[in-house]
């Protein structure tokens, strides 16, 4: 998706979390920029929308980092919640974790795995997690070091 349509649907984000109606929306985008649409805009001034709106109260929302948890059945859910934990942690996408279980079990996500599968997937991310510690651990130690002169 490019920044264009990435400022546009925040323009419309803004639009509704506003409460805007589409004749105030028109004149909101008419007063900021001279134009009655965002597709005649720029990226200048989609963030010049962007900007007014959240001088009146939008509060735009990051998009998520991890992507979405998968939907699995009632058994299977606190595994699920504790690879989205170690994911979080360490940082990762949920698409890392449905890479393992195709480099393991040669099946593409998660959400097909059975109870076993999905076990071992949480011990293959808490071996990661206490690699990605120890090296964390050794870089800053070797930081808190000062070299000899």
């Amino acid at each position: 998706m490019n920044s264009k349509k990435i400022l546009m649907a925040k323009v419309h984000i803004g639009k509704k979390d506003l409460g805007l109606d589409d004749d105030t929306y028109r004149d909101v985008l008419w007063r900021v920029t001279g134009k009655r649409s965002c597709s005649d805009m720029t990226i200048a001034q989609l963030e010049s929308v962007v900007k007014d709106m959240q001088n009146s109260g939008f509060k735009p929302k990051a998009a998520p980092k991890h992507g979405k948890k998968p939907d699995v059945i009632k058994r299977r859910e606190a595994l699920m919640g504790k690879i989205h934990a170690m994911l979080a942690d360490m940082g990762l996408h949920w698409n890392y974790a449905h890479g393992m279980a195709d480099s393991m079990f040669q099946i593409k996500r998660l959400q097909f795995l059975n109870d076993n599968q999905l076990y071992k997937v949480t011990q293959a991310l808490s071996v990661h997690q206490r690699r990605e510690a120890k090296k964390a651990a050794a870089k800053a130690a070797k930081k808190a070091v000062p070299e000899p002169k």
